[in-house]
């Protein structure tokens, strides 16, 4: 370990944004050694002291290793040492090596590590790379540390780096930066960073800052759940079928779990090597509700829709990369499909494919319960390679007189047998439903492919079931299980009811009149004028919908798991407020 280059500035003012601010960022690598200081280096200075400089930021250091990923990543061959606003750049020790609290001797001088650098808007005037670039910078998680000086002395280019002292029980950076920026909501790192040794306190300190997020966490934990996203442990793996395979996450502390509502999902930010960005997907959870020491989702390989085309990048992950020890960032149970658990009313839970696993975690839930209502768990499958979980559904009725099952494959193999893997061979559908149930006085539960859950609920419609009995799981908008005639005819381009909320989808020169009754959310109110905006989940997680609001306001009914961009809105999860213009 070495040190490339010591960089200096002394504060100059510049206009960013018409303002004019002083800043000590440009640093040009100095001629010969130099002193560093309790509190700074000879020749240097910070233009604002309120948020840089001080005992614990008196010498900022980069590794040099960063310098070609930046040089590729913004198609430039000109970052010279200092360029990052460094004091001292250095080969050989990076984020994921120093601890805080590790103390290392460069030249004359012994230096702690005490926290990671959290860049401001003047690195964006600095670099001369757009707007965005401290978000791609927080992003790269390539941000440098700092350290306090603990005895002064000369530090110049070509000195060795020597660890004296290791904080063992420290964080490294790579972990400060991850907890603090990304998985703030997560209790167990949070804890991890305050129990580092010789954390930095008081006003430019992080040790009162950890407090403060680790009380609200918890509380919100005690009450909901938790915000955002925390850190949860795959304690076992187990295949299902040759498609599906199950994970059990636990806690990183062991401890119990929020409770949810059967039917529910969890939420899931994925690292995969290939992709720009951390990828989000939603998995049900697939266990009994009555369980708090673990959450179990279910999860089937997607194969490619065709050949030539890949197969799906989230659940190919988790097949083949996710294993019992890996660590995965997790946000709470949500989601507005589940169990009615007030009533006893006669309950069928229909599904087909991979869609059986919320009605697994309902039926499991009902059975767990001691509830006696009458419940019907019928499931379409291709054969018996597929089915998963048919052992367990079977063993429940078995063992329970209120619950009865039918399987149906729609391409069963010679090895299974009617009667005992499958009661009927073809599709679930109402015709079906008519020959086994005792009639129709049920709640309906249905998840399952698009084809499949369209066909169920007009067909349950025209049984005669009223729609407030049909609930299903459904990421599509929401007219599209509606029988043709009966949907909304979607309003004309200048069409208005007077006295409501205007909504202009600019780029697509439509206007429509809000109209609560038949639309729930701007997404669903651009589907109805024949618009299709992008769109995934349609419950505020993924952001594929996001965009830009040119005037006006909105709200949210469902929650953003994450803000969006400064401007923008989910026009999945969000109503207008007042006339509002969208760029769709």
């Amino acid at each position: 370990m070495e040190v490339v280059s010591v960089s200096v500035s002394r504060p100059r003012s510049v206009t960013i944004g018409g303002k004019e601010v002083s800043t000590g960022i440009f640093k040009e690598p100095a001629s010969r050694r130099v002193m560093v200081r309790r509190l700074n280096v000879d020749g240097d200075g910070q233009g604002d002291l309120r948020v840089h400089g001080g005992e614990n930021m008196a010498l900022y250091a980069y590794p040099m290793e960063h310098y070609p990923f930046w040089e590729d990543e913004l198609g430039r061959t000109d970052l010279p040492c200092g360029q990052f606003g460094e004091n001292v750049t250095v080969r050989g020790l990076t984020e994921d090596m120093a601890r805080v609290g590790d103390v290392y001797r460069i030249g004359g001088a012994l230096l702690q590590v005490t926290q990671p650098r959290i860049p401001c808007f003047k690195l964006v005037h600095r670099m001369d790379a757009g707007p965005a670039f401290v978000k791609r910078f927080l992003e790269s998680r390539r941000m440098g540390f700092y350290f306090r000086v603990l005895e002064e002395g000369e530090v110049g280019a070509g000195d060795a780096i020597e660890l004296i002292e290791g904080a063992e029980e420290s964080v490294t950076i790579a972990e400060f930066i991850e907890f603090t920026q990304f998985q703030t909501h997560d209790p167990v790192g949070l804890r991890r960073v305050l129990a580092s040794r010789d954390l930095s306190t008081g006003p430019k300190g992080w040790r009162e800052r950890l407090e403060t997020m680790l009380q609200k966490v918890e509380r919100v934990s005690a009450t909901q759940g938790w915000d955002g996203f925390r850190t949860f442990v795959v304690d076992r793996k187990v295949r299902e079928s040759d498609t599906v395979t199950s994970f059990y996450v636990v806690s990183e502390d062991g401890g119990a779990l929020p409770g949810f509502h059967p039917g529910q999902f969890l939420t899931f930010k994925l690292y995969i090597e290939g992709q720009a960005r951390p990828v989000i997907r939603t998995y049900s959870l697939s266990n009994s509700a009555s369980h708090t020491e673990y959450y179990r989702v279910s999860i089937k390989r997607e194969a490619p829709p065709e050949p030539g085309l890949p197969a799906g990048i989230s659940s190919t992950h988790f097949h083949d990369q996710v294993e019992v020890g890996t660590r995965l960032c997790v946000q709470a149970p949500r989601g507005q499909f589940y169990l009615d658990s007030s009533t006893d009313t006669p309950v069928a839970l229909l599904s087909a494919g991979v869609g059986l696993t919320p009605m697994i975690s309902m039926l499991n839930t009902i059975v767990d319960s001691g509830n006696q209502r009458p419940t019907w768990f019928i499931h379409g499958a291709r054969n018996g390679r597929e089915h998963a979980m048919g052992a367990h559904v079977r063993h429940l009725a078995a063992e329970h007189d209120n619950v009865r099952v039918h399987i149906s494959y729609s391409q069963p193999r010679e090895t299974d047998i009617p009667d005992r893997d499958y009661e009927s061979r073809g599709r679930i559908d109402v015709d079906l439903l008519e020959r086994i149930l005792p009639g129709r006085d049920f709640e309906f539960y249905l998840c399952g492919p698009t084809p499949f859950l369209t066909s169920l609920y007009n067909g349950l419609l025209a049984w005669g079931v009223p729609a407030n009995h049909i609930r299903y799981e459904f990421f599509g908008p929401a007219t599209a299980l509606q029988p043709e005639k009966e949907r909304g005819k979607p309003l004309a381009r200048t069409e208005t009811i007077t006295g409501a909320i205007q909504v202009n989808f600019a780029r697509s020169g439509v206007v429509a009149s809000w109209d609560p009754s038949s639309s729930e959310s701007l997404l669903d109110l651009a589907e109805a004028q024949g618009l299709r905006p992008d769109f995934s989940c349609r419950s505020g997680i993924c952001q594929s919908c996001m965009c830009k609001l040119l005037d006006g306001e909105v709200e949210y009914f469902l929650e953003p798991l994450d803000v969006p961009d400064s401007g923008c809105v989910l026009i999945c999860s969000a109503k207008p407020k007042t006339d509002v213009v969208i760029d769709v």
